[in-house]
């Protein structure tokens, strides 16, 4: 399938049910242009809203469903899963080779191809114990990151020829992450990407846990090879050099820089890079980096990569698309939609198209908790959210219609952070997609009592029972359009990803370019990395 055939497909898909992305979950009951509950196909209504939790958690997963879920609901979720993948194969090369004779004795971990899915994924030894004072999921991320980090700055990435293959059908974030596998049984290759960096620069590095990392496995076997760690924030940047000042034998390899990039100032910072780089003595090209960049900070580390001759290669994990400036003037090359193709592909469609793509509430949905991550929660955790939710709704209508005073937001605000005051059903019970409504009348009385306190809004306990009471189409297919999301989530970060990977491709400096799986998406949802390599000057 052409590139251009597949894009007229998602772009299909997604604007025949862009109401499952063009809705904010706090105005379901107010907001009647995009209401999915109206617009949800009522065979799907009836078949979302029985049943059990667990159907609606292994749907998400596999796609299976009980056979007396409608045939179109079924289609839908088929179109899901093979659209995410066909979306991430195309972003997806094999790395050039040299020979077959290498080993893993040089390389941190090894590269490999999940056949089914569709995509490339870094293998590497499980991790310790995450240290004191550093959370499970950063402590993830930082040995996987650093590991792939220290195997492109030393020239010893290798791949393997054996591909990892299932019969279940699985995307990039519900395929589970692979485990290290027995290189002794496998036929090594050393890769070929034409670097020869003499420094990796770290964008959006706040305490510096992964360039200490990086620096710490590449000990002093790799002495010349520097570290440039860029933070935005004045505290962050303190804190980390306060800690390293701390240090028996401070870091003299990691150079920090207090800087604010945007798409708009690359020039400046290329400049105050290069000052950098060459009162340090390092003459050479750097390895870009970024851990989560949020928002534009991808973009403009693109751009960096793009205009600046000394980046050689760029391994970056972007996050928080939502925060995207579609409408930066002077840097439109550097928005999404990124590629040639999704921009020529959105103007074969119609504007309707574009616009619900760019919404921040589709945005959002791209980089939410991934569907293995929901697909672990427990029967009681998903009540608890879908009673959160409900209330939220119930509270936006209440306290926030378009006469009220502004005072109202910070209230409401502050009134939605409260748990729920709520009686569970029985444990027997919870699996069990259709609930009564909530009882919430005393939740009501406690937020009244609350508001009445220190708060100029007003809780009207009688008019909340009475909106909880109208309200149980919505309470009803809560857990149902959650799962919907779920499916469509993947095929929105897939566009996003795919999207900027195909930009890289087009430029005529690059001559590597894919997008890895570094992550477990259970630990960290915005599991991929984009990688790429100039060629050789």
């Amino acid at each position: 399938m052409s590139r251009d055939d597949l894009l007229d497909r998602v772009l299909s898909l997604l604007s025949a049910h862009s109401w499952l992305y063009t809705f904010k979950w706090t105005e379901l009951l107010s907001c009647p242009n995009f209401n999915p509950i109206e617009a949800c196909p009522k065979d799907w209504s009836d078949a979302l809203c029985n049943g059990r939790i667990t159907d609606l958690q292994q749907f998400i997963i596999s796609g299976q469903t009980p056979s007396s879920w409608p045939e179109s609901l079924k289609a839908f979720a088929s179109q899901c899963l093979t659209l995410t993948q066909e979306l991430i194969r195309s972003a997806t090369n094999t790395p050039p080779i040299i020979d077959s004779s290498a080993s893993q004795s040089a390389s941190n971990g090894v590269l490999s191809l999940n056949k089914s899915a569709g995509y490339l994924f870094y293998n590497i030894e499980p991790a310790k114990a995450a240290p004191r004072k550093v959370k499970q999921k950063k402590h993830h991320e930082t040995e996987i990151m650093s590991a792939f980090l220290c195997d492109l700055l030393q020239n010893s990435a290798i791949i393997a020829c054996n591909p990892c293959d299932s019969d279940k059908m699985s995307t990039f974030q519900t395929a589970p992450f692979e485990c290290p596998m027995d290189s002794q049984n496998m036929q090594l290759y050393r890769i070929e990407l034409s670097l020869l960096p003499m420094a990796f620069v770290d964008l959006g590095s706040g305490l510096g846990h992964l360039p200490r990392r990086v620096m710490q496995r590449l000990g002093t076997n790799c002495s010349n090879i520097r570290c440039i760690a860029v933070e935005a924030d004045p505290k962050l940047h303190s804190t980390a050099l306060n800690m390293e000042s701390k240090e028996q034998e401070p870091k003299k390899r990691l150079i920090r820089v207090l800087s604010r990039i945007e798409k708009s100032n690359i020039d400046q910072f290329k400049g105050q890079l290069s000052e950098v780089l060459n009162a340090d003595d390092l003459d050479g090209g750097y390895i870009l980096c970024g851990l989560h960049c949020c928002g534009d900070l991808s973009e403009a580390a693109l751009k960096l990569f793009h205009v600046d001759s000394n980046a050689q290669g760029i391994v970056l994990v972007g996050c928080c698309y939502h925060k995207m400036s579609l409408r930066d003037s002077g840097c439109q090359n550097f928005s999404f939609p990124l590629s040639l193709k999704l921009r020529s592909a959105l103007q074969r469609c119609p504007p309707s198209a574009e616009k619900s793509l760019k919404m921040t509430v589709a945005l959002r949905l791209a980089c939410q908790w991934s569907p293995q991550q929901w697909s672990h929660w427990t029967p009681s955790e998903i009540y608890e959210h879908r009673v959160r939710v409900f209330i939220r709704s119930l509270l936006e209508v209440h306290l926030n219609p378009r006469s009220a005073p502004l005072e109202n937001i910070s209230s409401l605000k502050r009134l939605t952070r409260l748990p729920p005051v709520i009686t569970l059903p029985s444990q027997s019970n919870l699996n069990s997609i259709k609930q009564p409504l909530p009882e919430l009348n005393d939740h009501w009385r406690s937020l009244e009592a609350i508001a009445k306190s220190g708060s100029t809004a007003r809780v009207d306990v009688e008019e909340l029972i009475w909106l909880t009471k109208g309200g149980d189409k919505v309470w009803d297919l809560l857990p149902g359009l959650t799962a919907l999301q779920q499916l469509i989530q993947p095929l929105l970060e897939a566009l996003i990803l795919a999207d900027r990977l195909w930009s890289l491709e087009s430029c005529s400096e690059v001559g590597y370019a894919s997008l890895v799986r570094l992550f477990d998406p259970f630990q960290s949802p915005r599991c991929m990395a984009l990688v790429a390599v100039k060629k050789t000057v």
